[in-house]
């Protein structure tokens, strides 16, 4: 599990860092950086399985990246991450530096592991591509503008960091992608926005997914007469249908492209939290959108349910479904002279929701906003 992330000078991120837990909800308006921190573990992630300059390229380039500097120098980017796996500690951060013309280097990489930051087994660091500390096996040369975790991870002991972060999933669901017939598609993982979702519920049935009879229930509880689904192959696509209850012996079926917008939202994100094997964390921006606000009691369920499997990140500003979360799962997120900055829950606002006096989404409805707790040295410059 990420316990800590910490970013400088990524997008709109000037400096943050952020407390993680399994379950974890960013609040705020749009805009104000929500999902500039989810991009950081995407981009962690896509720089590590296909390289850092597909990873820099799928974002416009450095240029686009890293955060706009009145000056007219470029800042580096630093991305840290602190994670934590049955018994084992880690830490992994790297710097990027912006060259002329768009270019950049690795200018730091250093990974730790250990029991603990005080107890540390294994490590290994490079500078400008070249190894500053290694462990046995690792002596194959680097590139400047590579990262060297994926060499590293043949390394027994750097494996679970480098399977960790590759194995986190992205999701923003679009109803009008599930609506028609899908292509055969690789069953794993579930793509971001759901194109081989058909495949994905497919191998749910044929493979007897051991929370195949959670999906079902989870499906049943949130859409409420839908008691199943089922995928069948008609020429070169596959159709989706959804099984409703009915008080008539037979229970109709209907394709995907007569569901609502909330069903097939619900479809997708429950076929994400039940992939098998579960992706190690599961980012999704914006969950409740197009969903009835009686269902959001259900989805929080399912949601929390899920972090017995996948750590779990969601966007949000809605506070029906802000309502559902306690203080400490949630992490307040604005916008202060053009730079994001994240903090918990202020402390009188956390006194209202802990001693039941409020929920988060009546704190939301009835200020506009939730507070963001100050740090302390603020704390006494507003003194």
């Amino acid at each position: 599990m990420i316990i800590q992330i910490q970013a400088r000078n990524f997008r709109s991120l000037a400096e943050v860092s952020v407390r993680l837990g399994a379950l974890t909800v960013l609040v705020g308006p749009n805009g104000s950086g929500k999902s500039n921190l989810v991009d950081v573990l995407r981009f962690l992630s896509e720089a590590l399985q296909r390289g850092l300059d597909a990873a820099i390229i799928e974002r416009h380039g450095m240029s686009a990246l890293r955060r706009w500097s009145a000056k007219g120098r470029p800042y580096d980017i630093e991305i840290h991450l602190t994670l934590e796996e049955d018994g084992k500690w880690a830490e992994y951060s790297f710097i990027l530096g912006s060259e002329r013309r768009g270019e950049y280097r690795v200018k730091h990489e250093l990974c730790r592991v250990g029991r603990s930051a005080a107890m540390i087994e294994h490590e290994f660091e490079t500078r400008e591509g070249e190894w500053i500390r290694s462990q046995p096996g690792l002596n194959a040369p680097i590139l400047p503008t590579a990262l060297a975790l994926p060499l590293a991870a043949g390394v027994p002991a750097f494996k679970w960091i480098y399977d960790f972060i590759v194995g986190m999933g992205f999701y923003v669901i679009f109803p009008n992608v599930l609506r028609e017939p899908q292509k055969p598609a690789n069953p794993y993982p579930l793509d971001e926005h759901g194109q081989n979702l058909a495949s994905v519920l497919r191998e749910i049935k044929r493979a007897q997914n051991p929370w195949l009879p959670d999906v079902q229930r989870a499906l049943s509880k949130v859409v409420e007469d839908v008691t199943d689904f089922q995928v069948t192959q008609v020429g070169g696509y596959l159709v989706t249908r959804l099984r409703h209850s009915s008080q008539e012996d037979r229970s109709p079926t209907f394709e995907l492209s007569q569901e609502s917008d909330g069903t097939l939202r619900i479809l997708g994100l429950l076929a994400a939290l039940f992939q098998d094997p579960p992706r190690t964390l599961i980012a999704m921006e914006e969950p409740e959108l197009t969903m009835h606000p009686g269902a959001m009691g259900l989805l929080c369920d399912v949601l929390s349910e899920s972090t017995r499997r996948s750590q779990i990140l969601i966007t949000t500003h809605s506070p029906d479904l802000i309502a559902r979360f306690g203080a400490d799962e949630l992490r307040v997120v604005e916008k202060v002279e053009g730079s994001t900055v994240i903090g918990e829950v202020d402390e009188a606002q956390r006194t209202a929701i802990n001693e039941k006096l409020f929920s988060p989404g009546d704190l939301l409805r009835l200020d506009g906003s939730l507070r963001r707790a100050m740090p302390a040295a603020q704390e006494k410059s507003h003194a």
